[in-house]
C-alpha cells in the first residue's frame, strides 16, 4: 500500500530520449494538455465537433438577427402569408445533418475501437475500487494507492469494485471507464512523457459513490521504464525490509492512507469509527484492550463480550485483525457494513504495522504524521 519511491526517480529521467518527449496534444481552452497516445485522436474529434457547433451557432444566430432587422415592425400592420413548403430547404436540413452525424459516428467509432483494444504487450495493473479508496496491484504483488506506470509502454488497467458503482477517469490521458460491482472492466493507455519533480496526472472517480466520493482523487506518476522496473521491485518487498520493531512508525502511517477516508485519528465522526477517542471510551486500542470496555458493537453488546480468555478472540489483536480482513462480522454501533475487506491486499506484516500504529496513536497527529519518534529512531519519515 505504500507509495514509497526514491526521490531521484521523480526528479529526473534516466533516459534522455524519454525526457525530451513532448506532450501528445497541447493545452487548449477546453482541454488540458494531452499526455497519452490516445489524446491526439480524441482531441481531434472533440475539436471537429466543436467547430461544427461554432459554425452552426453563428449561422443560426446570424440569420436570426438578420431576420429581426430585415422584417422588423415599422409602425404599420402588415399581413403577409409566408411560404408553407420548400423542398430544397427541407431536404437540405435533413440530408446535411444526417451526413454530419454519420461522419461523426464513424470518427468516434474508430476512436472507440482503438481505446478498447489494448496491444497484446500491454502491462497489466489490477485496480480495486471501494468506498473510498483505489488500490493498484502490480504483477509482482506490489500494491500502491497512487498509480505508477512505465513511460513508453502500453498499460492495461483491469478493474473491479468491492461495493458500489465507481468510475476511473484520468483526464490528461483521455480515458474513462465505469467500475461496476460484480464484473470486470478495463481500459488502456500509453503515456510517453515521464513526469518529473513534483509533476503528476490526476486520477478521479467520476461516479458519485457516497459521502467520501471526493476523497478518491489519486495521483498518476509516469516513470522511465528502467526506473519503473526498479520501483516496482522495491515496492513489492518494502515491508519485508523493515525491522519488526519499526513497523508501527515506518509502515503504519503509509498503510493508514488507505484507511484515512473512513477512519479519523482525532475522534471526529467519519464513515467508520474513529481510531481516536470519539465516544468517551478511549482510542481504538483502549476500547478493545480494556476488560471493562463498554464500547458497543452488534446492536448494543459490549465489545468486551467477545475479547478475552475463553471468548471469541483471546487478545484484542485478533479482533482488530478480523475487523480488517472480515469487517462485516462485527459492526461497531451505530455504523453499517460498508467497509471493504483488505484480504489479499494486506499481508500479516501490514496488519501488524497498522495494529502497532493503533497502540501508539499518541505519537501521531490527526493526519497520521509521526510527531514523537521512538527512542533511538533517527530520520523517522512523515506520512505522505
Amino acid at each position: 500500500m505504500l507509495n514509497q519511491i526514491p526521490t531521484i526517480l521523480l526528479q529526473s529521467s534516466s533516459d534522455p530520449a524519454l525526457a525530451e518527449v513532448k506532450s501528445i496534444t497541447p493545452k487548449t481552452f477546453w482541454l488540458p494538455e494531452g499526455a497519452s497516445t490516445l489524446s491526439s485522436e480524441i482531441d481531434w474529434v472533440f475539436d471537429f465537433i466543436n467547430y461544427i457547433n461554432y459554425f452552426f451557432f453563428f449561422l443560426v444566430v446570424g440569420i436570426m438577427f438578420y431576420f429581426m432587422w430585415r422584417y422588423r415592425q415599422k409602425g404599420r400592420e402588415v399581413y403577409a402569408r409566408g411560404p408553407s413548403h420548400n423542398t430544397v430547404l427541407e431536404l437540405g436540413w435533413t440530408i446535411l445533418p444526417t451526413i454530419i452525424v454519420v461522419v461523426i459516428f464513424f470518427m468516434g467509432f474508430k476512436g472507440f475501437v482503438s481505446a478498447k483494444t489494448p496491444p497484446e504487450s500491454a502491462y497489466q495493473i489490477d485496480v480495486t475500487a471501494s468506498k473510498w479508496n483505489w488500490s493498484f496491484k502490480y504483477p509482482n504483488g506490489a500494491t500502491s494507492t497512487d498509480l505508477y506506470v512505465p513511460a513508453g509502454r502500453p498499460v492495461k488497467l483491469v478493474m473491479r469494485s468491492d461495493d458500489v458503482l465507481h468510475s476511473l477517469y484520468i483526464r490528461d490521458f483521455r480515458v474513462k471507464q465505469d467500475v461496476v460491482p460484480g464484473r470486470f472492466s478495463s481500459l488502456w493507455f500509453q503515456a510517453d512523457n515521464p513526469t518529473e519533480g513534483e509533476e503528476f496526472h490526476w486520477l478521479f472517480c467520476t461516479e458519485f459513490c457516497g459521502t467520501g466520493h471526493s476523497d478518491m482523487n489519486r495521483k498518476v506518476f509516469v516513470l522511465p521504464e528502467a526506473d519503473f522496473g526498479r520501483w516496482v521491485v522495491e515496492q513489492g518487498r518494502w515491508l519485508d525490509k523493515i525491522n519488526d520493531a519499526d513497523l508501527w512508525w515506518k509502515a503504519g502511517p503509509q498503510l493508514y492512507r488507505a484507511c484515512a477516508s473512513c477512519h479519523t485519528l482525532d475522534g471526529s465522526i467519519g464513515t467508520g469509527p474513529s481510531w481516536g477517542n470519539y465516544d468517551g471510551s478511549g482510542d481504538i486500542w483502549s476500547r478493545t484492550s480494556s476488560p471493562s470496555s463498554q464500547h458497543k458493537i452488534d446492536g448494543g453488546k459490549p465489545i468486551s463480550d467477545i475479547i478475552g480468555p475463553g471468548k471469541e478472540h483471546e487478545v484484542p489483536e485478533g479482533y482488530l485483525r478480523e475487523s480488517i480482513l472480515n469487517p462485516g462480522k462485527h459492526l461497531v454501533d451505530p455504523y453499517g457494513n460498508v467497509m471493504p475487506t483488505f484480504k489479499g491486499q494486506l499481508t500479516d506484516r501490514g496488519i501488524d504495522a497498522l495494529i502497532g500504529m493503533m497502540k501508539n496513536l499518541d505519537k501521531f497527529d490527526a493526519t497520521g504524521k509521526l510527531i514523537s519518534p521512538p527512542d533511538g529512531a533517527a530520520g523517522a519519515p512523515a506520512a505522505k
